[in-house]
């Protein structure tokens, strides 16, 4: 070739830089992520032993097992029906005054709760009113969270980041579960709802660390109209519409989660009914299951899955089916407890590459939109597992709801394995 035709050739860009391994402490050295995740871990700490507290103030003032289904369920009834809204104004708004802003409303509510509990002056209309605002409050959180998170680290360390949220979770899980019971008995409901205000409260100034600029709304895209709320919601959706990856995932998670919420619904009953069991086999199986999620929130930190996260999504969920319908056979509370384990690992392995994928993938004008369309979807399935759990166990019994249960899931799985393609083969 000529020297001078070479010359006023563009040079070729230089040669991306190769992927870095995963690492927990590269992502904990960014310090907006890590003050992100000292909050989660701090706020969540009290949000377990309020439950507990909350649960058995409501079936102590009014000795109904309905009146607590219907707190349960007001818990829920926020991130169905406000979390695609509550998506637009997540994009467009800053993010971390929104989690400031937030997590003290939320510590403010629960304050107010516990002195109205001091004045024995709470009543169940009370409570489902907290309930709710809390139940609203708390998707707040997780979309806006899950939407921060990007913006705090780089994409090499998505994977750990969110192994790490989910440690948090899974941790206090543990904790709460092992001493929520303990301190509502010897201090009352009183003094652990008292700690969950307090806990928000911290949380907010630990996100008063994060800098200004960290979670501002991306630009929007040209043609639309940045201060219309309908515009934003719409656009949202059809960027949802436009992902396959996203349509699969969704619709793989609505079978999932249906199961798994039949599953959960009836852990209790597992318990006493299969394993022969009491309260303390019922609280160890959770517990356990928590211990599991964060050996697989570990695994799945350090594994690079960018160039196969569909099919480890896939994997995980197929042998999470498996376990659940082990647990159908199963009558020893042992075995059962180390299938619980393993049924911890694998949600994990299956949930972090899910999210990391998500992140990755969806720009960051559209993250808070794009993850409350799918968290909503998701736990909209809750209510429906329930009810399916306890009709099914009521006529075929308890142990096989799991066993159903689980080959569901991992029939639904593979037939997604075959079938989804843009999702089997995804890469970030």
């Amino acid at each position: 070739m000529d020297d001078k035709v070479a010359a006023a050739l563009p040079s070729p860009p230089p040669p991306s830089p190769a992927p870095r391994p995963p690492s927990f402490l590269r992502a904990l050295r960014h310090r907006p992520f890590f003050l992100l995740w000292a909050s989660q871990l701090i706020s969540q700490s009290g949000d377990f032993v309020f439950d507990i507290a909350l649960l058995w103030l409501v079936l102590e003032t009014t000795g109904s097992v309905f009146a607590v289904g219907l707190v349960v369920t007001a818990m829920l009834v926020p991130a169905v029906l406000l979390g695609p809204v509550l998506g637009v104004y997540i994009d467009r708004w800053p993010r971390r005054p929104l989690l400031i802003a937030t997590n003290v409303l939320e510590g403010v509510l629960v304050a107010g709760l516990s002195g109205l509990v001091l004045d024995h002056a709470a009543g169940l209309d009370v409570i489902l009113a907290v309930v709710v605002a809390l139940g609203a409050g708390a998707q707040v959180v997780r979309i806006a969270s899950s939407a921060l998170v990007p913006q705090t680290v780089g994409t090499d360390d998505l994977a750990p980041a969110n192994s790490l949220l989910s440690f948090s979770g899974s941790f206090n899980q543990v904790v709460g579960l092992s001493i929520g019971g303990v301190a509502v008995a010897a201090f009352g409901v009183a003094l652990p709802i008292e700690y969950d205000a307090l806990s928000f409260f911290l949380a907010a100034a630990l996100l008063l660390g994060v800098p200004r600029a960290v979670g501002q709304p991306g630009p929007t895209a040209a043609g639309t109209d940045p201060t219309g709320f309908r515009a934003q919601f719409v656009e949202g959706f059809a960027f949802v519409r436009s992902q396959r990856f996203l349509i699969e995932i969704i619709l793989l998670g609505m079978v999932v989660n249906f199961f798994g919420n039949a599953i959960n619904a009836l852990l209790a009953p597992y318990a006493a009914l299969v394993l022969h069991g009491g309260p303390t086999t019922y609280g160890s199986l959770g517990a356990i299951l928590a211990v599991g999620s964060i050996v697989g929130a570990f695994v799945a930190g350090k594994v690079n899955a960018r160039r196969f996260a569909g099919k480890l999504l896939f994997g995980g969920s197929i042998a999470s089916g498996a376990v659940i319908a082990l647990l159908g056979l199963t009558s020893d509370v042992y075995l059962a407890l180390a299938e619980m384990f393993g049924l911890g690992a694998l949600l994990a392995i299956t949930n972090v590459p899910m999210l990391t994928l998500v992140q990755a993938k969806v720009p960051a004008r559209l993250m808070g939109r794009s993850m409350a369309v799918l968290f909503s979807l998701l736990v909209a399935m809750g209510p429906f597992g329930s009810f399916f759990a306890g009709s099914f166990a009521a006529a075929r019994g308890v142990a096989s709801v799991f066993l159903f249960a689980g080959i569901a899931i991992m029939v639904a799985d593979s037939v997604g394995f075959a079938v989804m393609s843009e999702l089997r083969n995804v890469e970030y």
